[in-house]
C-alpha cells in the first residue's frame, strides 16, 4: 500500500476498468487511492458514444484499462481487439476535447504495443509524445499510485505540473469570491445582471468578464517553481533550433492572439483582426480598435474602426538585443511580434478604414482578436498619435553640428 499522499492530484478519479471486483491488480491501485484520502468513480466499460462528458467536468485524472471488451486474462480474436482499439481511440479522442485532465492507461498488456495502437492516430500520437495520456503496466504501480503520478509524472512535465498547482489555487480563489459576494446578498449576480442589461450590453458575456476578474484578484501565490526545467530547455533550443523556435512562436500566439474557433459568433471586440482577399490571391488585414461599448452595444450596421495590419519582413533583424522590442518603430505605427502564424505585423495608424459589421462579413473573414496588453498598446499608441502636437523641424544646420559633435 502506498504511504505516498496526494498533493496535486487531490479529487476525484475516473476509473473504468472491467476487472474491477475480482481482487485483481486493479483492486489494489483503487485500494491506493483510498489510502491516500481520495475518492474514484468506476465503470466498467466505456461510456456511450453520445454520453455527455461534461459530467466528468471535476474529474481529476482518469484510470483506464485497455482491453475493456474481452474477458480478463483471455486473449481477444483480432476482429475484437481491432474493434477494441476503435472504441478506445475514439473515446480518448472525445475526451481531449473535453477535459485536459491527464489519462493513465494501467494495463496488463505490454505498454509499448498500446503506445503503438495509440500513436496510428495523429491527434493521440502527440498526447502520448508530450506524455498527457500515460501508460503503465498495473503491475508497476501497485502500491505506489501517488509516486507514479506526482513522481514520475507531474514532477516531469512542466505543463501538467503548472496545470494542476494553478486549478488548486483558481478553485480556492473561486470559491472565495463566492463565499464573500454570496455574504453580501445571494442576488449579488442580478444585480450586476441588471446593471449590465441597462448598459445594453450582453449580460452573460460581462458577468463572465467580471467574474474571472475577481477570481483573479484573489488568487495569491501558487508556490510554482519551474527553474528545475530551463536546463532542459536550453538544451532543447541548442540540439534542435528550428523546433524551438517554431514552438516558441505558438506559444507567443497563444499569448497574444485568440483565433476566431474559440471566440463567439457575432460578439465583437476591440482586437478582431479581419482577412480580405485582394486581386491576385493577396490578403490583407486589419484589426478593429473601436471602443469596447460601442461594439458590444451594436448590430449589423455597427461600423468598425479598421487599421491596416501589414506583415513585417525579417522581424528578427529589427529587434533591439538589449531591451527585446523594436527601437525603429515609428510614431504611426505599433509592431506585434510573432502575432499569428509565426508572423510580426505593423499596424498602420495612417491608414484607417471605416466599415458596417454585414460588409466585413460579406467582404472578409475574421481571424481572430489580439489580446492585452498587446491591444492595449496599439489602442495607447494609436491614441497618443490622433492626438500629437505639431513640433518645428530642427534646423538643418544642427543636424550637421549633432553629427560633429
Amino acid at each position: 500500500m502506498t504511504a505516498a499522499l496526494p498533493k496535486l492530484f487531490k479529487g476525484i478519479a475516473l476509473v473504468i476498468d472491467n476487472e474491477i471486483g475480482q481482487d485483481g491488480h486493479i483492486d489494489e491501485i483503487l485500494a491506493n487511492i483510498r489510502a491516500g484520502g481520495g475518492h474514484y468513480i468506476s465503470m466498467a466499460a466505456l461510456p456511450a458514444h453520445d454520453y455527455d462528458l461534461d459530467h466528468f467536468d471535476r474529474v481529476a485524472f482518469f484510470i483506464m484499462d485497455w482491453n475493456l471488451l474481452g474477458e480478463p486474462g483471455v486473449p481477444m480474436p483480432s476482429e475484437l481487439e481491432k474493434e477494441n482499439i476503435v472504441q478506445n481511440i475514439a473515446f480518448l479522442k472525445r475526451l481531449n476535447k473535453s477535459r485536459h485532465a491527464p489519462v493513465f492507461i494501467f494495463t496488463n498488456d505490454e505498454p509499448a504495443d498500446v503506445e503503438a495502437a495509440l500513436e496510428t492516430d495523429e491527434e493521440l500520437h502527440r498526447s502520448v509524445k508530450d506524455m498527457h495520456i500515460l501508460v503503465r503496466r498495473k503491475t508497476d504501480v501497485v502500491g505506489q499510485l501517488y509516486e507514479v503520478l506526482e513522481e514520475q509524472y507531474a514532477a516531469v512535465i512542466p505543463s501538467v505540473l503548472t496545470l494542476k498547482t494553478w486549478e488548486r489555487a483558481y478553485h480556492k480563489a473561486a470559491n472565495q469570491l463566492f463565499i464573500d459576494l454570496h455574504n453580501k446578498t445571494p442576488y449579488w449576480p442580478v444585480m450586476m445582471w441588471q446593471t449590465f442589461g441597462a448598459d445594453d450590453v450582453p449580460q452573460e458575456f460581462e458577468l463572465i468578464r467580471l467574474i474571472n476578474r475577481l477570481v483573479e484578484a484573489r488568487i495569491g501565490p501558487m508556490g510554482l517553481d519551474l527553474n528545475a526545467f530551463v536546463p532542459q530547455l536550453e538544451i532543447h533550443a541548442k540540439t534542435q533550433e528550428a523546433d524551438y523556435r517554431q514552438s516558441m512562436y505558438r506559444v507567443l500566439e497563444g499569448e497574444r492572439f485568440l483565433k476566431d474557433e474559440r471566440l463567439t459568433a457575432k460578439i465583437f471586440a476591440p482586437g478582431d483582426v479581419f482577412c480580405f482577399s485582394r486581386a491576385g490571391g493577396v490578403s490583407s488585414y486589419y484589426i478593429n480598435i473601436r471602443a469596447e461599448c460601442d461594439c458590444l452595444h451594436g448590430s449589423d450596421d455597427t461600423e468598425l474602426y479598421l487599421l491596416r495590419a501589414k506583415e513585417v519582413a525579417d522581424a528578427e533583424k529589427q529587434i533591439n538585443s538589449e531591451f527585446g522590442n523594436f527601437t525603429n518603430e515609428k510614431d504611426n505605427e505599433a509592431i506585434v511580434y510573432a502575432m499569428f502564424g509565426g508572423a510580426t505585423f505593423s499596424v498602420k495608424f495612417k491608414d484607417l478604414k471605416i466599415m458596417k459589421i454585414k460588409n466585413i462579413e460579406k467582404e472578409g473573414t475574421r481571424v481572430g482578436r489580439l489580446l492585452p496588453p498587446f491591444l492595449t498598446r496599439v489602442q495607447q499608441r494609436y491614441a497618443a498619435y490622433i492626438q500629437r502636437p505639431g513640433l518645428p523641424r530642427i534646423p538643418a544646420a544642427m543636424h550637421v553640428a549633432g553629427e560633429a559633435a
